[in-house]
Parts: structure tokens; C-alpha cells; sequence
């Protein structure tokens, strides 16, 4: 996905948004159109001064593997040659040797007046990648005017040190670019599926308790609003990918602070993204009831009531474990709230794991986990997506001792 952006460049420190607009993915060029290939074997070339920088590769909370670039354009060097372009950036990755290891990512942006010289346009594109070495190709093409340009970048992937899940990726494409929707949020969706399997020798009926309101003590921060929205939403992305020799998964997301269930999704084959991420919309939406302000002293009781019920409901053929994971930040409640923990009786036949992130420094207490204590939660503090991928290998192989 390329972002284009018009940034002021009033100062050298900072730069100040003055409109923008998402590239658009599928724009119609036909490759066949414009002499790409003769390009390609020329090397690089620069008609359209531009400034190309390549970020280091980041390990996403979903376990993939990102890596970002991104580019700048000068207002002043668009203007030379006219106030309308349409310019596309052409991306492909290439073994050293250049052989080709992924598809071709198109993208495009129109401009259709002459750009205030104090602006730049800017874009970022991302891929997913496994560990190893490339050559990143990158065209800019204005069909307006015909000029182009071709710029290479030499890539190295390290090895993830100490891999807890050397064979994640063993299914995955080599690359991938991700498709975003129309809205352009989250970190990009891919096709292919993460390596995960689980040889439990026991059934299990497993479910992800994803919190998709942000905890109340940091309501109005948007920033941490959104750090809480991603780890949670990227913790599912891996976590559903879990392949049980014998069980099923299912998905529950809830909101504290209206005490709903916004989401179910059970025993799926794909998880039903779109209508997570409106659910996940609605629990961060500022927009809630009177009664349900009245009522938010309640609102822990709530999560200690839906674990009752999952806890004492039927079970089902064959009698399978019942493995509730829970994945939320740490969170705190509204002075006198009931906090008083769920109630268990003999053998719960059941196991729960906590996956708590904490989203800044100051972060360091919980009353979340107060209603899970009696079940002797195995609970998992995590900072970074490395800490996720060792709460990963450390969840499937507790559940293959089942």
C-alpha cells in the first residue's frame, strides 16, 4: 500500500500536514503499455528528483515480518513539467541474483493543480518478507509526462535470534504486499496463512477473548487507543491461526464499557475480519449511552459474569478442555466497582491464558486479571511482538502436554 502525503517543509525539524489523499491500489496500468522491461536491464535512472530511504525490517504483532520504504518528491521538481501527473510506483523484490521472489505492486495517485513549492509528496509502501537476502526495485512512473524513474536498494532480513517458532513462515511466499481496505487502518491483510500447528492429544475448544474497548483509564488518549486496538487486533490475526489436530477455535470480542458482546465467530475456517474491525470501531467509538454510564461500575462484573457462563456451560461431544485465552491491555476500573473474582467449584476442566500488554511506561497496574485469580491464569506480560511470538511457542506447547 503507497500513502501519498503533502507535508509543508516550513522548518527542518518538523513537518506539518497540509492535505491528504490515499494512492489507489488496482489503477489499471497495463505493464504491457510502457517499456518496463528495457528499463529494468538499464539500471537505475532518475528523470523525477526523489529521495528513496529504506526502514529497517519490524516484526509485526501478527508475526510477520514488515518491511517499509519510502519516498519524497519535491513539489518544485513536479511543477517543472506541468500541473497534472499521474504517477505510479511500480514495486517489486528480486533474489540478489535477480531472480524475481514476489509479484508486482502497482499503486497511483493523481495531481491536478500546481503544488504549493513549501510541499513535498511523500509515500510509504510495505511488504512482508522472510528473513534472507534481496533486491528491492522500485519504478516511479508519471504517465502524464513519460518520465521515470528506477531505483534499486539491496536488502538484508536477519534470522529472527533464538526463533521460539523457527517454522512459522515454512507456508508463507518468500514476499507479499499487503491490501488494505478502504478506510487504510491496521498494519495491511495478507493471504497466506502462518505455520501453527498444535498436536494436542486431547480435544480442546478453544476461545479468544479479545477486549476491544481500550481500558477506561486511558480513555480520549487516541494514541494509546490505537497501540491498544493493534496489539489486540494482531494478537488475534497469529493466535487464530493455531491448527488443533483435535478441537475447534472460536472468536469472542467484547465491550466493558457498553457490556456487550460485539463479536462471535465460532469454529471458522477465516476469521471474518470485516466485521471485527466494526465491532472494534464501535468500541472505541466516544459515543456511549447514558445507561451505560450509570452502570460502569459494573463493568468488570461484566467480564466475571461472561467467564461464569463460559465456564458452566454444557459441555459439548466428547468432553474437550475448554482453553480461554484472554488479549487486552492492562486495565483498571472505576473506584468502587465489583471487583469480586468469578467463583469456581472442584475441577473447571479448563485452561486460561492472560496475554496483558502494557502500552507505555507508566502502565504497571491491572485489576483485570483479579477475576481470572481462582483459576490460576498462566499469564503472559508483553511489551513487543517478540514477546508475543514466545507467548505463541510457549501456548502451543503447553496445549500438546493436553
Amino acid at each position: 500500500m503507497v500513502r501519498f502525503v503533502f507535508l509543508s517543509l516550513l522548518c527542518s525539524l518538523c513537518s506539518v500536514p497540509l492535505t491528504t489523499g490515499r494512492a489507489r491500489q488496482n489503477p489499471g496500468l497495463d505493464l504491457r503499455s510502457i517499456p518496463i522491461g528495457s528499463w529494468l536491464n538499464a539500471g537505475e535512472h532518475t528523470e523525477i528528483p526523489w529521495d528513496v530511504r529504506v526502514r529497517d525490517p519490524l516484526l509485526r504483532l501478527d508475526q510477520r515480518i514488515e518491511l517499509a520504504y519510502l519516498g519524497a518528491i519535491d513539489a518544485k521538481n513536479l511543477n517543472k513539467t506541468g500541473t497534472h501527473h499521474e504517477l505510479f510506483v511500480i514495486s517489486r523484490v528480486s533474489s540478489p541474483d535477480g531472480e524475481w521472489v514476489s509479484q508486482t505492486n502497482i499503486v497511483w495517485k493523481s495531481v491536478d493543480e500546481e503544488l504549493a513549492k513549501n510541499v513535498q509528496v511523500q509515500f510509504t509502501t510495505r511488504a512482508v518478507i522472510q528473513p534472507g537476502d534481496y533486491m528491492l526495485w522500485i519504478v516511479l512512473y508519471d504517465r502524464a509526462t513519460g518520465k521515470y524513474n528506477l531505483t534499486k536498494k539491496h536488502v538484508k532480513v536477519p534470522e529472527i535470534h533464538g526463533d521460539p517458532l523457527p517454522d512459522l513462515y515454512r507456508r508463507m511466499p518468500l514476499v507479499e504486499f499487503p491490501e488494505f481496505s478502504d478506510d487504510d487502518t491496521g498494519p495491511g491483510t495478507v493471504n497466506s496463512l502462518l505455520n501453527l500447528p498444535v498436536r494436542n492429544k486431547q480435544p480442546v475448544q478453544v476461545e479468544l477473548v479479545s477486549m476491544l474497548s481500550p481500558p477506561e483509564q486511558w480513555t480520549g488518549r487516541s494514541r494509546v487507543v490505537r497501540a491498544h486496538n493493534n496489539d489486540t487486533m494482531g494478537t488475534v490475526a497469529a493466535l487464530s491461526q493455531m491448527e488443533l489436530t483435535a478441537g475447534t477455535i472460536s472468536i469472542t470480542g467484547l465491550d466493558l464499557v457498553r457490556r456487550q458482546v460485539l463479536f462471535q465467530q465460532d469454529e471458522f475456517k477465516s476469521v471474518n475480519w470485516g466485521s471485527l474491525m466494526e465491532a472494534a470501531k464501535k468500541a472505541q467509538s466516544p459515543d456511549v449511552t447514558a445507561a451505560a454510564l450509570q452502570g460502569s461500575k459494573n463493568n468488570g462484573a461484566f467480564f466475571r459474569d461472561f467467564l461464569d457462563r463460559r465456564l458452566n456451560a454444557p459441555h459439548t461431544a466428547g468432553n474437550p478442555v475448554r482453553v480461554i485465552i484472554v488479549v487486552t491491555s492492562s486495565t483498571l476500573f472505576e473506584s468502587g466497582s465489583d471487583l469480586r473474582p468469578v467463583q469456581t467449584e472442584g475441577d473447571c476442566h479448563c485452561r486460561l491464558y492472560y496475554l496483558r500488554f502494557r502500552l507505555n511506561a507508566n502502565d504497571v497496574f491491572d485489576e483485570l486479571e483479579r477475576f481470572m485469580k481462582p483459576l490460576h491464569p498462566h499469564v503472559f506480560n508483553l511489551l513487543t511482538a517478540r514477546d508475543l511470538r514466545k507467548a505463541l511457542a510457549e501456548i502451543v506447547e503447553d496445549l500438546e502436554k493436553l
